[in-house]
């Protein structure tokens, strides 16, 4: 293959829109990085970078070949300073980022490996390593001669000659402040919901927590399923986790669409909203309540339930003024025999 046959083939792929049905849904949108811009000097001080771009330094398959130079100058970084918690864990985003600590530790290693005589200086809050054999790996990375700093960076500055960036560091272990030379500073910036998240969850009727990930149906117990039915998420659309943690519930996620899709049909539960159509008079205050929007109004028959969606919460059938909503096996003349039976006897 030529590069003139290779051109038109990169040059034909263009966007296209197509619509077709499906049965179930998978959201699996991943998440984006925080930028932090204006934060210990990142956008203005030249060694000062983030996680992503050291990532980009150690790859291979990179501009630098897997070798990590400053920025300012192309030397080789001796004292290596990470800031952990950028952007996460504040007033703004309280929650943590969860891969910020083992990243940092990976890559420290690897720094390590590259420049033996180096200094690593890890200042963090909490170290978080919860999973299978990550503790171990933090004490091999101690061994290995990592610094661990329990602390938030104080006083921040560059040196205008050397491009050293000048550090000051609390350390709450010791109860000493510590003053470090940087040649290098990486900071560990918050992970974000993907862009897109907010316009996929009011296209498909999802709800979202206060930091903009997708919310389950209950955290314990099912996971995997949103509010509304045929609909699951996986990954860090969900919130913040690793590798492993995405994948099995990936898995999971798939699971419950075969589940759904390979029976050719569906167990529906029977407690769900029925209409009075003669008691209907189209108020729309159900449609505007319901939080799974399955009770739409037309103008042919009123309140229209949809049986696959619907819960059987009731809230519909409370804001009705007419009374013409019941809940199916938990309708008011049910009730009311209930109560009648129990005072006879």
């Amino acid at each position: 293959m030529d590069a003139c046959e290779l051109d038109a083939i990169v040059f034909s792929q263009v966007p296209e829109e197509v619509t077709f049905q499906v049965g179930t849904i998978i959201i699996a949108t991943g998440w984006d990085i925080h930028e932090p811009y204006g934060e210990y000097g990142y956008g203005e001080i030249e060694n000062v970078i983030t996680q992503a771009q050291l990532e980009r330094m150690l790859a291979p398959n990179g501009p630098l070949e897997g070798h990590v130079r400053r920025i300012s100058d192309d030397k080789k970084p001796k004292e290596i300073v990470f800031i952990q918690c950028v952007g996460s864990r504040e007033t703004d985003r309280t929650y943590c980022s969860g891969v910020c600590c083992m990243l940092a530790l990976k890559n420290g290693r690897l720094l390590l490996e590259e420049f033996p005589d180096a200094n690593i200086t890890i200042c963090y809050i909490d170290i978080r390593t919860n999973e299978k054999g990550f503790e171990e790996y933090y004490q091999r990375a101690k061994d290995a001669g990592m610094k661990m700093i329990r602390g938030k960076v104080g006083e921040f500055s560059e040196d205008p000659e050397t491009k050293d960036v000048k550090v000051r560091v609390y350390s709450s272990l010791t109860d000493e402040i510590i003053n470090i030379d940087a040649d290098l500073v990486v900071l560990s910036s918050a992970a974000l919901p993907s862009r897109g998240t907010e316009q996929i969850a009011k296209v498909l009727n999802l709800d979202t927590d206060r930091n903009g990930f997708l919310t389950e149906s209950h955290f314990g117990l099912m996971p995997q399923e949103t509010k509304t039915k045929g609909i699951f998420i996986a990954g860090f659309a969900q919130g913040p986790k690793d590798i492993a943690y995405s994948v099995s519930q990936a898995r999971a996620a798939a699971s419950k669409v075969a589940e759904m899709t390979s029976a050719g049909e569906i167990e529906l539960e029977l407690i769900i909203a029925e209409v009075d159509k003669e008691l209907c008079i189209s108020c729309r205050r159900c449609e505007k309540e319901c939080p799974k929007s399955a009770i739409k109004i037309t103008d042919a028959e009123g309140a229209v339930v949809d049986e696959i969606n619907c819960d059987g919460c009731g809230i519909c059938a409370t804001c009705c003024p007419t009374q013409a909503i019941d809940i199916r096996y938990y309708r008011e003349k049910q009730l009311y025999s209930e109560i009648s039976a129990i005072l006879e006897s």
